[in-house]
């Protein structure tokens, strides 16, 4: 054959592009030098017994070598060379594959398939990297192909499963045994070649590369025999979902990594020495921190004194007294990879902004979450290859700091397929777990179980706080650290689960720690409703807003759902004549919300006085700070959070005045209990609003500290309430060892306990930009919805990228209950990832100033809130 089968066969075809298979492997085995080149150089501060111990290193690396040659041979069938060659398919290679035609199974099968020949577990020599084989043979299989949760598990299974086309593909691997043995000796050759590294070397010598034709002849001879037993000819590695090897997923997460970085040509880590990246251009952070908040980090210091660098921590400190900066100042002792988590993206695109400029070099830092490529596009100004690649880069955590929301990192207790690829870095990072208190019970327990596994692996926690739940305690600690109590049933069932956390309070140098004795806020109690429904419309208490709403203040009125935010917001525009009012909610277009955030904090720079009415998105959103708020009661760590948006950046300073800046709406009682309004009661527990209630009063007319109100939270999570958080975080946590999520989207969805779909609006795109009209009517079109990136580049001038900015910028996020509606009425179509919603022009004004859930009670005539879920209501 002209040329030899090393020439011809081919591992993909991209954009006019044809990468032979042989270069695919070689570029996975200089990935794999590459991320042993990274361990091996910051090995002192792994604590990963694989990685530590030199003979276990050799091992991993020895077996990824060998996964990486073989992962990709079952791409030599005429299916696969058929389509990456399609009608320029040579005819000699034709010729030679035409034996394995009408063969249709994915590669990663038939790979597994060469790894079961190639790979003898009766070898004598090497005995210990032989005891890999099973493990190699499975993470083949599992390269690509969503198997994890199905019944092909092992050879003798894909054997039942696909009977005949095994049969065909072991004929053909007999038949032509003498030239694939020539190819495999090609590679061989091309491996030393390129490659002097002792880990190769003995890779190469337990592939029996001369044995391909007997061993396809002997497995034929026992297929055709009927054994009944032919597990033994080649062990597959059993993965138990309840009891998960996460050492494995190491390894898989590896392979995987390495595979995916070779194609998309970018690096599997951007740096090789950590400790470059914590000193950049030889100064310390302590030194970098002084020259950006002009004084030195006394406390954060005093404090990391306190432990051991390899430790594990919980900081309790108050909000804005440098938690960011203690978080840097650990990190640069631990000298790992960096992975930085916030709840939200807002939050993040600052931080992001913020660790660039004053802390790291730019190229060191990234960001990964649902929307960060428009952060990367506004950097890389159209060039869309390079966005591309970086896109990869984060998405495969090359990065030595990486900023991310806790959905793209921490859902690997969750077992959905691709979650290795994180568990792999996991031996090598410290992670930052920042405002745990945002966490419902349910979403604790998936960050515990995924704490848990870091642990287990090596890796570093820190998490970050102003007030840590009670209920999160007996989880992080190992022993009982301020008195509370917890029955010895709940002590036995937690013990599986506890992290090893060690306590880190601010208290114990709270005279150094800023914002820590300042007293910001006065509450007010009063026992009447904000707003309520009544016969399914929203009664808004005119008199109290009247009352306590000033016009010489900048004020925030917080509610619990959308409607009753839409509703007091067209009261105070429309009847009370208001200017500067703004609606703030989660279920505006994406674009319209940024232009009001921003309008917001200009007008308060221009010192104009502002009224916003919001829902608790305002919780911990943006960084917006007012004189006053009007709030209805929520659980007290809610609570908190909303009032952290009052007397917000003022210095240090004291509020000083003796009326109240926060005023509570707990609602009427009823038989000497507050009663909770059915809109909030569909979105908190009842038993914890009615506490939080009880608790308030006790601190009504206080002047509150940060002491204060961490002991607000310690008062509603005692006792009874306490124990049944606990028991909601152990059933969660005892539900999800037994779950499996078949891909990352519907573990994300279950981490936000929301099930939530991007929704277009064409109509409110053409009203915002007369530039967009053209492609707004295109995307309403059905039969455009196939159309490619490169035809709608063509006719409207937009990227790839730019038209995901694009759709992102004019959507909505609409819920499960709102979407099956929408369906029902027949109001979608697809587009690119996105539904798309077509709503008349006449409506497009009103939609984008309310949001969807004006369209769905205006337009829709929902007559009752019992026709739709009542959550948003």
């Amino acid at each position: 054959m002209e040329g030899g089968l090393i020439n011809l066969l081919r591992a993909k075809s991209e954009e006019g592009e044809n990468l032979l298979l042989k270069d695919h492997i070689l570029e996975t085995l200089k990935k794999a030098c590459e991320l042993k080149k990274f361990a091996k150089r910051n090995r002192e501060k792994i604590t990963f017994p694989w990685f530590k111990n030199e003979s276990c290193f050799q091992n991993f690396f020895a077996s990824l070598a060998v996964a990486l040659i073989l992962h990709d041979l079952g791409k030599i069938s005429y299916k696969f060379q058929k389509k990456v060659y399609g009608k320029e398919l040579k005819t000699e290679l034709e010729e030679f594959l035409k034996l394995s035609e009408g063969i249709n199974l994915r590669h990663e099968i038939l790979s597994s398939i060469w790894a079961s020949l190639l790979l003898e577990d009766t070898q004598d020599s090497l005995k210990e990297l032989v005891s890999w084989f099973p493990k190699i043979r499975t993470a083949i299989l599992l390269h690509h192909y969503n198997d994890y949760f199905l019944g092909e598990k092992d050879l003798m299974k894909i054997i039942q499963n696909h009977p005949e086309e095994v049969e065909r593909y072991l004929e053909f691997l007999f038949k032509k045994g003498e030239e694939l043995k020539v190819f495999l000796e090609g590679i061989f050759e091309e491996v030393k070649k390129e490659f002097k590294d002792t880990f190769l070397e003995i890779a190469l010598q337990v592939i029996k590369k001369e044995r391909i034709k007997d061993r396809a002849e002997e497995l034929l001879k026992r297929i055709k025999e009927r054994d009944d037993d032919i597990s033994d000819f080649a062990e597959f590695y059993e993965i138990d979902n309840e009891n998960p090897d996460y050492e494995f997923f190491v390894f898989l997460g590896a392979l995987r990594r390495c595979d995916y970085s070779a194609s998309a040509e970018v690096s599997i880590e951007e740096v090789k020495n950590l400790k470059e990246v914590f000193k950049p251009n030889g100064k310390s952070f302590e030194e970098r921190i002084k020259e950006k908040i002009r004084c030195e980090p006394k406390w954060q210091k005093e404090v990391l004194k306190r432990f051991q660098s390899a430790e594990s921590l919980v900081l309790i400190a108050p909000t804005g007294s440098g938690k960011t900066e203690f978080a840097l100042l650990w990190a640069e002792k631990n000298k790992r990879k960096l992975i930085y988590t916030l709840p939200l993206r807002v939050a993040l695109n600052d931080l992001f902004a913020r660790l660039r400029e004053n802390y790291f070099e730019k190229e060191y830092v990234d960001i990964l979450h649902s929307t960060s490529f428009i952060e990367k596009l506004k950097e890389e100004e159209g060039r869309s290859l390079e966005l591309e690649r970086k896109l990869t880069a984060s998405k495969l955590l090359a990065s030595p700091v990486l900023l991310t929301t806790p959905d793209q990192v921490f859902l690997t207790s969750l077992n959905y397929y691709g979650s290795d690829k994180v568990i792999s870095v996991y031996p090598f990072s410290s992670v930052v777990i920042d405002e745990i208190q945002t966490y419902t019970p349910e979403m604790a327990a998936i960050i515990i179980k995924t704490l848990k596994i870091v642990q287990i692996l090596g890796g570093n926690i820190l998490v970050m706080t102003a007030t840590l739940p009670p209920y999160f305690e007996p989880f992080f600690f190992e022993e009982n650290q301020d008195g509370w109590q917890i029955s010895e049933e709940l002590k036995n069932k937690l013990e599986k689960f506890k992290l090893s956390l060690k306590k880190c309070d601010a208290s114990i140098v709270k005279d150094e720690v800023k914002n820590y004795s300042t007293k910001r806020h006065r509450i007010k109690i009063i026992e009447k409703f904000l707003a309520r429904y009544e016969n399914g419309k929203v009664e808004i208490n005119e008199d109290a807003i009247d009352k306590y709403l000033s016009k010489e203040k900048n004020t925030f009125i917080v509610v619990n759902n959308v409607m009753k935010a839409i509703e007091i917001y067209k009261w105070l525009k429309e009847k009370q004549n208001f200017e500067n009012v703004f609606l703030f909610h989660s279920r505006l277009i994406e674009k319209e919300k940024d232009r009001r955030i921003n309008e917001i904090k200009e007008k308060i720079r221009n010192e104009e006085k502002v009224v916003v009415v919001s829902t608790q998105i305002i919780e911990a959103s943006v960084d917006l700070d007012f004189d006053l708020m009007l709030t209805e009661v929520s659980p007290i760590d809610s609570q908190i959070q909303r009032w952290g948006r009052v007397f917000r950046n003022r210095e240090n300073k004291n509020y000083d005045i003796d009326e109240p800046n926060i005023i509570i709406f707990l609602g009427e009682k009823e038989k000497d209990e507050y009663k909770v309004d059915k809109g909030t009661n569909l979105i908190y527990d009842e038993s914890v609003v009615k506490k939080t209630a009880e608790v308030l009063k006790n601190y009504e007319g206080r002047l509150l500290t940060y002491e204060d109100k961490r002991r607000m939270i310690e008062e509603v999570f005692t006792g009874k309430l306490k124990e049944d958080f606990i028991k909601g975080v152990l059933e969660a946590l005892e539900f999800l060892k037994f779950y499996n999520a078949s891909k990352r989207s519907e573990a994300q969805r279950l981490f936000r306990k929301l099930a939530g779909f991007q929704v277009v609006v064409p109509a409110v795109m053409r009203l915002c930009d007369e530039k967009l009209k053209k492609f707004s009517q295109f995307i309403e079109n059905e039969e455009n919805r196939n159309s490619t990136y490169e035809e709608i580049e063509k006719l409207f001038g937009l990227s790839k990228w730019e038209v995901k900015r694009v759709l992102y910028e004019y959507s909505v996020n609409v819920p499960i209950f709102y979407f099956e509606k929408l369906q029902k009425e027949r109001l979608l179509t697809e587009f690119k990832g996105f539904y798309v919603l077509k709503i008349k022009e006449e409506y497009a004004e009103d939609f984008k100033e309310y949001g969807i859930d004006w369209f769905i009670k205006e337009k829709l005539k929902e007559k009752t809130e019992e026709e739709l879920d009542p959550e948003i209501w």
